[in-house]
C-alpha cells in the first residue's frame, strides 16, 4: 500500500468531515419534512375529532398528540437532536383516526 503524504491527508480528512456534515444535514431535514408531516396529520385528526363531536377524551388525547407533534417538529426545525419517536406519533394518530371513523360509522347507523 503507498503511503499518503501529509497534504493529502489533510484533503481526504476534511474531505470526509464535510461529506459527512452534508449527510447529517440531509438526515436532519429529512427528520423535519417527517415532523412536519405528521404535525399536520395530527392537526387534521384533531379537527376532525372536533367536527364530528366526539368524546371530549377523544378530543384530548388528539390534542394532546398534536402538541406533542408541534413540540418535535419545532425542536428539530431549531436544530435539537432529539430520538425518533415520530414513528410511535405517527401510530397514535392513525390509532385515533380509526376511532374517530369507527365512532362516526356508529352514529350513522344509530340515526338511521
Amino acid at each position: 500500500m503507498k503511503e499518503i503524504d501529509e497534504k493529502t491527508q489533510q484533503a481526504l480528512l476534511l474531505f470526509n468531515r464535510r461529506a459527512e456534515a452534508a449527510e447529517k444535514e440531509v438526515e436532519a431535514t429529512n427528520k423535519i419534512k417527517k415532523a412536519e408531516k405528521i404535525k399536520d396529520e395530527t392537526v387534521a385528526a384533531l379537527q376532525k375529532a372536533k367536527d364530528n363531536g366526539s368524546d371530549p377524551e377523544v378530543i384530548s388525547e388528539a390534542e394532546s398528540s398534536w402538541r406533542h407533534a408541534v413540540d418535535t417538529w419545532q425542536r428539530l426545525r431549531d436544530g435539537e437532536d432529539i430520538e425518533e419517536e415520530t414513528t410511535t406519533e405517527e401510530e397514535t394518530t392513525t390509532e385515533e383516526e380509526t376511532t374517530t371513523e369507527e365512532e362516526t360509522e356508529e352514529e350513522t347507523k344509530t340515526e338511521s
